[in-house]
């Protein structure tokens, strides 16, 4: 376990579902540092997440000295302390292609994919294309992995290892693909990817960040999330 100053008395908001928050587990899973994880209910957010931050979404990571509240700062905070298994290789080397890609699908996926999963909620808006027309837009984005997966001959991202990429990426894909699971599985343009993403939610990382934790109280005991798996 690092024992570096830098986590002590950290303090992880987190909804065990919220892809942004999976992604957050999974850097402080591979950076084996020990934070107090506080499982909350969308629906009914602590006033203490609130009162440090205004945006209301998990994850939220406090700190002593600081609030992380953007899901890729709370990963590069936990891998700059430990990256024994040098998960920032991408990062190091390709950041801005990295950060770029990681932005597409955080905006221009995200928005096709909320449409496509959750398309209840959008059916009025205005620019509401339809369920199937938004999850064909979202196909656009994976193919790009895809490409990615054929061109480098890997089951990752980023020389032929598990990376910054896959972790980032990896949750938001597996949403698309819980939408419709045939779909996904039938579809020969996203073979690899499906090859990809099962084979990060297989692994024991995944089973250990996707762990049920009881939703967090003020009265509750404090409760730990580390790479204990």
């Amino acid at each position: 376990m690092n024992n570096n100053s830098n986590s002590d008395k950290a303090i992880l908001y987190s909804f065990r579902r919220c892809p942004f928050a999976m992604r957050a587990r999974a850097a402080i899973y591979f950076s084996k540092i020990k934070v107090e994880l506080r499982e909350v209910l969308l629906r009914n957010k602590p006033s203490e997440m609130l009162d440090i931050s205004s945006k209301g979404t998990v994850p939220v990571l406090e700190l002593e000295e600081n609030i992380l509240d953007e899901s890729i700062d709370i990963m590069l905070w936990a891998l700059n302390i430990n990256d024994s298994e040098d998960i920032l290789c991408p990062y190091r080397e390709q950041k801005n292609f990295v950060l770029d890609t990681i932005k597409i699908f955080d905006l221009e996926f995200k928005y096709h994919l909320d449409r496509y999963k959750y398309n209840s909620r959008y059916v009025n808006e205005k620019d509401f294309l339809s369920r199937e027309k938004h999850r064909n837009e979202g196909i656009k984005y994976l193919k790009t992995l895809q490409n990615i997966l054929q061109k480098n001959n890997s089951k990752y991202l980023y020389k032929n290892k598990i990376s910054f990429m896959d972790l980032a990426l990896f949750p938001l894909v597996r949403q698309y693909k819980i939408a419709d699971v045939y779909f996904f599985n039938e579809n020969i343009d996203l073979k690899l990817v499906n090859i990809w993403l099962e084979n990060l939610i297989n692994a024991i990382f995944f089973k250990n960040i996707m762990y049920k934790y009881e939703v967090w109280n003020s009265n509750a005991n404090p409760v730990y999330f580390e790479n204990s798996l």
